[in-house]
């Protein structure tokens, strides 16, 4: 008999990381949807880092062993001094990487998440909007017990990461009706069905404020594209001088498994708002259907997504 399926969201990449046989990072603005794209455009290596510093440091020891890489990031959502790019998935072509198949790439947020899920010893998936179908595939060949570690932003939880690890547990459960949530997990889903379009709510989440004020703009439409791509990279770990290095390397397609693909539209599960009103939600709006969840009946469960009296 197959083992349930079980599903916990870590909502910062500051909390405490619980068991799981899979994890799945997402910074969906912008690091993870910038590492899928590089792998789209035909990269072969990534290799991240948790400061700007060791990224530098990587870089040279790279182009000495003879595999001069591609430097990016960005500190404060701008890339730094010495640094060939920055952190926005709309500068990469595939000229510039094919040119240099290997980078090297260092985030305020999700560089730290992949390593923080590398240390656990499980199996790290890189997860965006434009993968979603692929690495729930992948993922549910790793394992029954999956997880997902949302970056977040200054060790707080990000609106934006949040939604998209809904969205992410939205397909899951619709392709295991069995699924189980931990609590991290029911919070990510409903903030996912608060929404009726991924595009308009992110816009409201504060870093992606931050990124139209900045010009950046741009990045946030490419990054709701959903399942735009069946890239799915995976993070393996190299003997260093050192110690280990972590690398990022792209899952072989037809290592992946197609997994029941859901039946519906994916959306969120509430009605679209009427013709006039179509603004995303902003400030405690946005958290209504988490305070609806917290003044639930005390005779009440919540299993697998749904509403349940006890004993039923």
């Amino acid at each position: 008999m197959a083992k349930p399926i079980e599903a916990d969201v870590v909502l910062s990449c500051s909390e405490h990381l619980p068991a799981v046989d899979v994890w799945l990072v997402v910074d969906v603005l912008r690091a993870t949807t910038v590492i899928v794209r590089w792998f789209e455009l035909g990269g072969e290596e990534l290799y991240p880092v948790d400061s700007v510093e060791s990224a530098r440091r990587l870089a040279q020891a790279l182009a000495q062993e003879g595999c001069p890489p591609l430097l990016m990031g960005e500190e404060n959502a701008i890339a730094p001094r010495g640094f060939d790019l920055g952190n926005s998935p709309t500068d990469l072509t595939r000229e510039l990487v094919v040119s240099r198949p290997c980078a090297v790439m260092a985030t305020t947020n999700g560089t730290k998440a992949l390593l923080k899920a590398a240390a656990t010893g499980v199996p790290v998936l890189v997860a965006c909007a434009r993968n979603a179908l692929s690495v729930l595939d992948c993922a549910l060949s790793r394992g029954s017990r999956i997880g997902i570690l949302c970056s977040g932003r200054k060790g707080r939880p990000a609106w934006d990461d949040t939604l998209c690890a809904g969205l992410l547990l939205a397909d899951l459960e619709r392709r295991q009706p069995g699924l189980r949530l931990a609590d991290g997990a029911r919070l990510a889903l409903l903030a996912w069905q608060s929404s009726s379009d991924l595009h308009a709510s992110l816009e409201s989440a504060d870093h992606a404020v931050f990124l139209n004020k900045i010009g950046y703009g741009a990045d946030i439409a490419f990054a709701c594209r959903q399942d735009a791509t069946d890239v799915v990279p995976e993070l393996h770990e190299l003997p260093d001088e050192d110690g280990m290095r972590a690398v990022l390397r792209r899952v072989p397609a037809d290592a992946i498994p197609p997994g029941a693909r859901p039946p519906l539209p994916r959306t969120a599960r509430v009605p679209a708002a009427p013709q006039g009103d179509r603004t995303a939600p902003t400030g405690a709006d946005r958290f209504a259907p988490l305070l609806q969840y917290a003044r639930s009946d005390a005779d009440h469960v919540f299993l697998g997504g749904g509403r349940h009296r006890k004993g039923k």
